[in-house]
C-alpha cells in the first residue's frame, strides 16, 4: 500500500523503495532508507539509501517501514529459582 494511503510521510522516517520501473530504478526496489528532506517543487522526497548519493523519490515508491513499537522483553518463565541467572557445574 501506497504511504499517501494514511498518514503523509514525514522527515526522519524510516521507509522501503518499491515499484519503480527504470533499470538504474529496479536496482533500487526493497532498499531501504531515511527521508532526509522533502522537495516542495519536485514533490520527491530525499532518501537516503546508504548510497554515495541522495535519492529522489516520489511518495507512491515509498512505503513506511513499520518497526515493532513493543520493546523487547526477555520471557519471564525461563530465569526464575535460586539459581537464576548462574552457571551451575
Amino acid at each position: 500500500a501506497a504511504a499517501s494511503a494514511k498518514e503523509p510521510l514525514k522527515v526522519g522516517e524510516k521507509v522501503e523503495v518499491f515499484g519503480l520501473q527504470s533499470a538504474a530504478g529496479r536496482s533500487l526496489n526493497g532498499k531501504s532508507g531515511t527521508i532526509t528532506k522533502f522537495d516542495g517543487a519536485k514533490g520527491r522526497f530525499m532518501v537516503e539509501l546508504g548510497l554515495p548519493s541522495l535519492q529522489s523519490l516520489k511518495p507512491e515508491n515509498l512505503k513506511r517501514v513499520v518497526t515493532s513499537s513493543t520493546p523487547f522483553t526477555a520471557p519471564t518463565d525461563c530465569y526464575n529459582g535460586s539459581s537464576a541467572g548462574y552457571t551451575l557445574l
